[in-house]
């Protein structure tokens, strides 16, 4: 199977949803491929700016020269962990959840629509963790909640009545999980790196 053009992904994804989920649905890719070459570029570029933000945290708040580069490092890590985390999960609730919703429970098409419609907000995170006072800079990523209602009744078949309210459970839990794993991150990065939770 051919190598997915990236860029072309993305702007169809964004620009014609309805379009490209049927072009998905159609696609033989593993789904290892799906996430290796859209997805975890997706990531990475955010774990960038979380390394770049981190850095400036740094040196312009904490000033401690034995977490220069240490902190920005593990700040990227538990950002790659995060976010690869989260997306796995929510594919498995997601297709765990699809009988109670009149849709099909096939996990590779559960993943594909968890890890696709994350699109806009793995964007938006590369603006935000550059510097947390750029939190505006989430809200485009809501657009990620339209992809996912967008693309269940034809990834999962999900009858019309159901889509609404599979979207609000699925943004529920995504919600949760995500708060839950900063929470976790946070206390794990307070005990690596003590003075590193400013208040």
């Amino acid at each position: 199977m051919n190598n997915i053009n990236f860029f072309e992904r993305l702007k169809s994804l964004l620009l014609f949803p309805s379009y490209e989920w049927k072009v998905i649905s159609l696609e033989k890719r593993s789904l290892s491929d799906d996430f290796r070459q859209f997805t975890f570029r997706l990531i990475v570029a955010g774990a960038l700016a979380q390394f770049i933000g981190s850095f400036i945290f740094v040196r312009n708040v904490l000033d401690i020269d034995a977490y220069r580069f240490s902190f920005p490092l593990v700040q990227s890590f538990f950002y790659i962990f995060i976010q690869t985390g989260l997306l796995m999960i929510c594919s498995f609730f997601v297709k765990k959840m699809a009988r109670k919703f009149k849709s099909v429970p096939d996990q590779k098409s559960a993943s594909r629509l968890v890890i696709y419609s994350a699109t806009p907000l793995l964007m938006m995170f590369v603006i935000f963790n550059l510097s947390q006072v750029l939190f505006l800079a989430l809200l485009p990523g809501f657009y990620s909640l339209y992809l996912f209602w967008s693309g269940l009744p034809i990834l999962l078949k999900t009858d019309q009545s159901k889509r609404i309210s599979y979207t609000f459970l699925y943004f529920i839990f995504m919600s949760g999980l995500f708060w839950g794993f900063i929470l976790l991150f946070g206390f794990i990065t307070g005990i690596l790196f003590p003075g590193s939770i400013t208040t």
